[in-house]
């Protein structure tokens, strides 16, 4: 990459996410954070964090009690605003915990400070509740009339990786193309993705991807696919105003700790684990209750999306899961939760344009990143890096191959591969640097209208059967899945 100047970065959050992603791209880069923002309870170990590893950073500590706070604290607000300006501070990242994100947009948006921040871009606490999934909506439209005020001056983006993933690019221009040259919509999209993140039930209360504070997969890795979604769905406007989708119903399934407790009981894991040393919590039985209110391991979706007749134009089917394939063989937790303990990525995609193309992606892993071998031997099925994409054409009509078959690395050039970590990693990167250099508006929080509508609707949809009070979908207030913006 080119040299650029360097900025001032603040860093909010010094997990295993922030370590392997933004950290480690900052280092290659040569631009490492001036501020690390993060709770008191992890200021000693950042500090042995950053001295093992040579990187000369302040670091402004959280109250611990103050963690869960929808809003900085007045005090606390105006002294990082203090040491923001103190160290000139001009990026920021986003790497916390997802329920604080809305706090740390917040500050920055108003205070002009570019700002990048993980998925998803808002979660409540009580997601059980309809008051707090309504919090959702209520806390984009805020972050966007802040960022309206601002936006000629700074960026303000989503970490949405798959945005900048050659793939996934490709797909996009193909289908938007095809659209605009025939007229005819996407008619039916499954997007299918499993983490194989085992989270057994003495790790139901960690910090990491929780699942206590009432939401799961989808706030977690689920919302890349929701916001895929949304950009295919997007697509459609490209047809004739007959065909433009205005409204959807969308109906749900989830599986819930409780469930999980059930198809995989106590039991059943003392018997798989009876030779290894199992922990304490596993001495007394499980009490199911205690989970009822605890966030989603898998969530199914069914959308129809509709034009303004009420006919449909495109059935979207999203399975998104974590209680499936992994390769954990261990009952006690590792200390990498995030990426080394038995995580296996599933992916797949599915797309019809009625009878004229169909779009197929299949991505399947079968062992951990730390288990890399042949580059090449990566890409084959079972690979880290297998990706690939199947294209079938009604070619009599439309012209070209009836199929054709494209692997992710073929759209790559110049590959390092001695030192490559991935192509997933390489389009992180590649988002982080256009952000830090001011490059596109690829992500940008105005564009998460509508998979921030999709997770509203879906998320209520998902838990009205869990609390008495949601037993009704409210109809929304606005028509907020209009296409006719990008």
């Amino acid at each position: 990459m080119e040299d650029v100047e360097q900025k001032n970065i603040a860093l909010i959050g010094l997990g295993p996410h922030a370590k392997r992603s933004y950290l480690r791209v900052l280092q290659k880069n040569n631009n490492l954070p001036k501020l690390i923002i993060d709770l008191k309870s992890q200021e000693e170990s950042i500090r042995e964090y950053l001295a093992k590893n040579g990187i000369e950073a302040e670091i402004f500590s959280i109250p611990d009690e103050n963690k869960d706070d929808e809003v900085l604290q007045e005090q606390i607000y105006k002294t990082l605003l203090d040491k923001v300006k103190e160290l000139n501070i001009s990026h920021a990242l986003i790497s916390t915990e997802p329920k604080a994100h809305f706090a740390y947009m917040k500050f920055f948006i108003e205070n002009g400070i570019n700002t990048l921040s993980d998925k998803p871009i808002t979660a409540v606490k009580d997601m059980h509740k309809v008051e707090s999934i309504n919090k959702l909506k209520q806390q984009y439209n805020e972050l966007v009339k802040l960022y309206e005020q601002h936006k000629d001056e700074i960026s303000c983006k989503i970490m949405c990786q798959r945005r900048f993933h050659k793939g996934y690019e490709y797909i996009l221009n193909l289908v938007e193309d095809t659209i605009k040259k025939y007229n005819i919509p996407i008619t039916y999209l499954d997007i299918y993705h499993c983490d194989g993140k085992w989270m057994m039930p003495h790790d139901y209360d960690v910090e990491n991807h929780p699942y206590k504070y009432g939401y799961g997969k989808m706030f977690h890795s689920g919302y890349h696919f929701v916001d895929m979604l949304a950009e295919f769905i997007k697509l459609n406007r490209f047809t004739t105003p007959d065909k433009r989708i205005t409204d959807v119903d969308i109906r749900t399934a989830r599986v819930g700790l409780p469930d999980e407790l059930t198809t995989m009981s106590r039991e059943d894991i003392l018997n798989l684990f009876k030779d290894q040393e199992i922990p304490e919590f596993y001495d007394n039985e499980i009490d199911k209750s205690n989970y009822e209110n605890y966030g989603e391991k898998d969530f199914h979706a069914l959308m129809d999306f509709k034009n303004k007749d009420g006919r449909t134009i495109t059935i979207a089917n999203m399975d998104m899961l974590q209680t499936g394939f992994s390769r954990r063989a261990w009952i006690q937790t590792k200390p990498d939760m995030y990426k080394g303990n038995g995580r296996i990525r599933h992916e797949s995609l599915n797309l019809q344009i009625g009878p004229l193309m169909n779009i197929q992606i299949h991505s399947y892993q079968s062992k951990e990143i730390q288990e890399r071998e042949d580059f090449k031997k990566e890409q084959e099925v079972g690979g880290l890096e297998n990706f690939d994409i199947l294209v079938f054409r009604n070619s009599d009509l439309i012209g070209g191959e009836p199929f054709e078959e494209i692997h992710l690395g073929d759209l790559y050039q110049d590959v390092n591969e001695e030192n490559f970590e991935g192509y997933n990693e390489l389009a992180r990167e590649e988002f982080i640097m256009d952000f830090i250099n001011g490059g596109t508006n690829k992500s940008d929080l105005l564009e998460h209208k509508l998979a921030m509508e999709l997770l509203y609707r879906t998320s209520l949809e998902l838990n009205k059967n869990m609390n008495k009070n949601i037993e009704q979908v409210p109809k929304h207030e606005e028509e907020d899945i209009s296409l006719d913006d990008d």
